[in-house]
């Protein structure tokens, strides 16, 4: 009876960077040594991207190389628009982003791309001029309140 020869699996850890961006999220994962048929990329329903892949080091098919990477996908992600490259043994992931829509008086106004920030700044101006004439209201009343209250106690 010939002795039989079992697979060896060597777990392997690729290095991942994620670059972020205003309009979508991008994740490179540097796989050197695995080709596009190697590679699996799974979304689940609660968010989770898997990327797992396997090849074979030897001629005897007896040594393989894996991986198996796990990522939540942010809140914004349009899941459904995810896409992947795989070029010069990188993986990228591309996933875009979701566009805003702020509510104002003038009914819906949906922003993207640069118009976000712009439209951020605004809103802080805004919110910061409010701001100002509150304070500014709080110490005229509180000048005026100390004036008169105070000559109508010392009168009284």
């Amino acid at each position: 009876m010939q002795p039989t020869m079992e697979t060896s699996y060597e777990d392997f850890e690729p290095l991942c960077k994620w670059k972020r961006e205003q309009s979508n999220d991008t994740l490179e994962v540097h796989l050197p040594g695995f080709k596009r048929q190697q590679l699996k990329v799974l979304l689940s329903s609660s968010g989770i991207l898997t990327i797992t892949g396997e090849r074979q080091l030897d001629e005897d098919k007896l040594k393989r190389s894996r991986f198996r990477k796990e990522f939540p996908v942010s809140e914004d992600c349009q899941q459904n628009q995810i896409e992947a490259r795989f070029s010069n043994g990188i993986l990228y992931l591309v996933m875009s982003k979701e566009i805003s829509t702020i509510s104002g008086t003038g009914g819906n106004v949906t922003a993207s791309g640069t118009c976000i920030s712009s439209l951020i700044m605004n809103t802080n101006k805004r919110i910061a001029m409010e701001i100002f004439e509150a304070i500014s209201l709080a110490v005229v009343v509180g000048a005026y309140v100390k004036k008169y209250c105070q000559c109508s106690q010392l009168c009284n």
